[in-house]
């Protein structure tokens, strides 16, 4: 019988992955972007991220270089994926023998998440390739100190999208716990759903967080289950960018039109303009 290992080993048992982001990337974009979501992250004197929990971002400083980050990071497996269970961040084929779990988990997320954001790729410790596509997550949020009333939404999103319906309102509904649809080619919809703030950990600092009304954007497409793909097909990854650029021109009028801050669906603060 093998015996347990101890908890000192496990502590000592380290690995790395690799973030491949395009070589004009600013390192100072890629910090901005971890404190949305580690708001305590630190820089070294040698540019090193200090994530937390043993977690560490170090940029490679060769003459090649440009772009690379190491994701210095404990070593925590659990078992294998189950088969059959979506997989869209290719965990279960990066790591057929155990995906990472715990801190390791968290390390790798933000890892696949800022290749996401910035067009780039990580190459895992045993050299598998994970390519996140960059629309694989479409859905976004307005964070308002504003609440509109359900006619005053359907005002403002007509010019936009003339065929945007509220759903079931009561009367006398309250400015916020309610939705509107908007239809999408073959059965697909695009959900506005206002409700009171989830309070953001890259908006904490407002004043006004407290009482911000949440605008959501969201996806719904006719399958479901196309958002566990890891690889979408061209007409899939069309798609997915068409709707995504109808998501950000909605989220674009809402922040002009009543103020707040646009955020992803993990979090990241996405400047209005690059949704034109």
């Amino acid at each position: 019988m093998t015996a347990p290992v101890s908890p000192s080993t496990v502590a000592q048992s380290r690995t790395s992955h690799r973030l491949q982001l395009p070589r004009e990337t600013d390192p100072a974009a890629v910090l901005t972007m971890v404190r949305n979501l580690r708001p305590e992250a630190g820089e070294d004197a040698d540019g090193v991220i200090e994530l937390g929990e043993g977690l560490r971002l170090v940029p490679d400083r060769s003459p090649r270089g440009a772009g690379r980050w190491t994701l210095d990071t404990p070593r925590v497996r659990e078992g294998p994926l189950p088969e059959g269970m979506g997989d869209s961040h290719g965990y279960g084929r990066a790591f057929p023998e155990g995906i990472p779990f715990g801190v390791e988990r968290q390390g790798l997320d933000l890892a696949w998440s800022l290749g996401r954001r910035l067009y780039g790729a990580v190459v895992t410790d045993d050299g598998a390739r994970l390519e996140p596509h960059p629309f694989h997550l479409r859905d976004l949020t307005v964070v308002s100190p504003h609440a509109l009333a359900p006619e005053s939404l359907a005002e403002l999103l007509a010019p936009l999208e003339p065929e945007a319906e509220l759903d079931e309102v009561p009367e006398e509904a309250p400015r916020t716990g309610y939705s509107a649809t908007i239809p999408l080619p073959e059965g697909e919809e695009i959900s506005v759903r206002v409700g009171r703030s989830s309070r953001p950990t890259a908006l904490r600092a407002l004043g006004w967080l407290d009482e911000a009304v949440d605008y959501e954007l969201v996806h719904l497409p006719a399958d479901p289950e196309e958002d566990a793909i890891e690889a979408p097909d061209p007409e899939t990854a069309e798609r997915w960018q068409l709707v995504y650029r109808r998501i950000g021109m909605i989220a674009g009028l809402l922040a002009e039109a009543i103020g707040g801050y646009v955020v992803d669906l993990e979090g990241f603060l996405v400047d209005p303009a690059d949704l034109v």
